[in-house]
């Protein structure tokens, strides 16, 4: 399977100029040793259904059922943009690991799997290296390894600290006065193409996110993992699969769940509850605390990052979502306000 590194590749009748181990060469932490002798592969590419993915915003909690226990997948068609999500999560995960790290000391492992007998899955082999290459060099990072496997489509990606101890784990604590802050790690639309909630749904149109932003993602890392590292952060979630929805209910437990009202982030972006909360836009779920709260406001202002404060924990595991009419600072004005007349 090594060997479809090596291949010529014409797809949709129009040869590619470069191998795929072309495309990944300079992102190669250091040059294999031998080249292998590819062949040629023809294949076409597997466009996404057309038209829009639309579900209604009143339905939240049964889009969260429907999706526990799907198996994740990336969609052909999907390849190159859900190539990226998975690249993007799998450096947010690193956050939350123990180690003295920058972003660019996590070169990446990166399998890709694929079935040469499956029209569509060599395209979008192809073209999930060439967006993975992309990606990489624009994060300023590198590629260790690569390895091609006989399967069904998909990509796995892993740093050097993915299987290292816990800095900061992803469970509430019960701290009702603390805060719930929402980060995106990339400045573009909310979308659903390719997302766990599609799949589950069964619905194959839409748009996947098209992240771009490699400088943002870059501010956002350095920014977020320098709180993790300064014990700032009481828990934290990385969002990915299934969204920031599968994130924060991931992260409610026997001794807190959530009350968080999304508003803010909908009136930013302009997209309705549903592509918010099960986009899989990469970014991060933080819990601060109260007396922590101007502190990393005034850092994220300025660094001219993006963060949205969602809630508070809550007695019990229930997670509590909603879209308020209220203007954002009156909803944290009032909050504070609580929080101050429960104080001593």
């Amino acid at each position: 399977m090594q060997k479809a590194l090596y291949s010529k590749y014409i797809i949709d009748g129009v040869p590619q100029e470069l191998t795929p181990a072309g495309l990944l060469a300079p992102v190669l932490e250091k040059a294999p040793e031998q080249e292998l002798q590819g062949g040629t592969v023809i294949d076409e590419t597997m466009d996404p259904a057309p038209g829009p993915i639309v579900l209604e915003a009143s339905l939240i909690d049964d889009y969260l059922a429907a999706i526990e226990g799907v198996e994740r997948r990336i969609p052909v068609p999907f390849a190159a943009p859900c190539t990226r999500g998975r690249i993007a999560e799998a450096l947010v995960d690193s956050m939350w690991r123990v180690g003295n790290f920058r972003l660019d000391d996590l070169p990446l492992t990166v399998k890709w799997t694929f079935n040469p007998g499956t029209v569509g899955d060599m395209a979008a082999f192809y073209a999930s290296v060439e967006s993975a290459a992309d990606y990489i060099d624009a994060l300023g990072i590198a590629l260790r390894r690569c390895v091609c496997e006989n399967d069904n489509f998909g990509v796995k990606v892993a740093t050097p600290f993915s299987g290292a101890p816990l800095l900061v784990d992803d469970q509430l604590h019960p701290d009702p006065q603390s805060w719930l802050v929402y980060v995106p790690f990339d400045t573009c639309d909310y979308r659903l193409g390719g997302s766990l909630l599609a799949q589950a749904l069964r619905l194959r149109g839409g748009i996947a996110p098209q992240l771009t932003d490699a400088d943002y993602f870059i501010d956002c890392f350095e920014l977020v993992r320098e709180l993790a590292e300064d014990g700032i952060l009481l828990s934290a979630a990385t969002v990915g699969a299934g969204g920031m929805a599968a994130a924060l209910k991931r992260m409610c437990n026997s001794d807190a769940g959530a009350s968080v009202d999304v508003a803010d982030v909908l009136r930013a972006s302009g997209c309705d509850a549903p592509h918010v909360l099960f986009s899989e836009l990469p970014g991060a779920i933080l819990q601060v605390r109260d007396v922590d709260f101007d502190y990393i406001d005034a850092e994220f202002l300025l660094q001219d990052v993006a963060y949205f404060p969602l809630g508070h924990p809550i007695a019990g595991g229930e997670l509590k979502i909603s879209a308020s009419d209220r203007p954002g600072i009156q909803t944290i004005l009032e909050s504070l306000m609580q929080n101050a007349e429960g104080e001593d």
